[in-house]
């Protein structure tokens, strides 16, 4: 009898060394960011209506990868994240931050510090640090609006957090199964934003590693942000203060930046993730 492997569906080149690696019962597709059918993947167990279990479904990558139907998911399941708001049909709005107003009310808003900066901007398909801007006051805002006037709405402008610590979980319901922070080089120009020119990967049990006082609190918003966007398992990015925070029992501030379902693997990535996959198809 021929062998049935869990089929991985990426581009994420990083996670190649999962494919032909789990062999399983029938018809397993596993999506790393893909939004591919999965009539398209498997045609012949559709048709015939054979069981196919699916861990990340087309839908919830397409959650995840489109940044503004990730934040208003994030706000309509109450997950702790930036104030953000968008750019729609001549207005600007927001469901937590700043009331629907035009561009006219925005300046007024800006002059009287109602919004204040910096912010973040983003392009909804941004990843990996591009299309990703940082907007220091009220000139640049505007230059980057006329800029892009044709365009905006397909940017999420968010409040921006002075938070010094940085990690990466990767969770599944259950919680968090491997995590690392993301820590900048001391020689590293651009520090409002962590990526792999300019930070290393920090794992747990490295003294630098640091964890928060409320890591519980922290890892229970991260399964509930890749609950809101329908992911079965992804790698959620918070940022973190690094002095004690204001709540009364002492904890840091936190949000959650992001859910990813297409997050770079590096060896030990791949031994978690094979670890996990194999726990989850366990009886199946």
């Amino acid at each position: 009898m021929r062998k049935s492997f869990l089929k991985i569906r990426t581009k994420n080149h990083t996670a190649q060394p999962l494919k032909n690696l789990i062999e399983v019962n029938g018809r397993v597709v596993f999506r790393l960011g893909s939004i591919t059918p999965t009539e398209e993947i498997f045609p012949r167990g559709v048709a015939l209506n054979k069981p196919i279990i699916e861990i990340n479904t087309a839908e919830a990558c397409h959650n995840s990868g489109d940044k503004i139907l990730m934040k208003t998911l994030f706000t309509k399941g109450k997950v702790k994240s930036a104030a953000w708001f968008t750019y729609r049909d001549g207005f600007f709005t927001s469901p937590q931050w700043v009331d629907s107003c035009d561009y006219e009310d925005l300046v007024d808003m800006i002059d009287r510090n109602i919004l204040e900066f910096p912010l973040i901007i983003k392009h909804k398909n941004s990843c990996k640090g591009n299309g990703i801007y940082y907007i220091e006051n009220k000139d640049e805002f505007l230059q980057f609006i006329v800029e892009h006037q044709n365009s905006l709405h397909n940017y999420v402008i968010e409040k921006y957090y002075n938070y010094s610590k940085e990690y990466r979980l990767h969770v599944t319901k259950d919680g968090c199964f491997y995590t690392c922070r993301k820590m900048l080089k001391e020689d590293a120009e651009e520090r409002w934003h962590r990526h792999d020119m300019n930070s290393v990967w920090i794992m747990e049990e490295n003294p630098l590693f640091e964890k928060p006082s409320n890591w519980d609190l922290i890892v229970d918003e991260c399964v509930e942000a890749l609950n809101a966007v329908g992911l079965d398992i992804g790698a959620c990015d918070i940022k973190v203060q690094s002095e004690k925070g204001r709540d009364r029992g002492g904890n840091p501030e936190f949000i959650v930046m992001e859910v990813n379902s297409a997050a770079s693997f590096g060896e030990v990535t791949v031994i978690k993730y094979e670890e996990q996959l194999r726990k989850m198809l366990d009886g199946n």
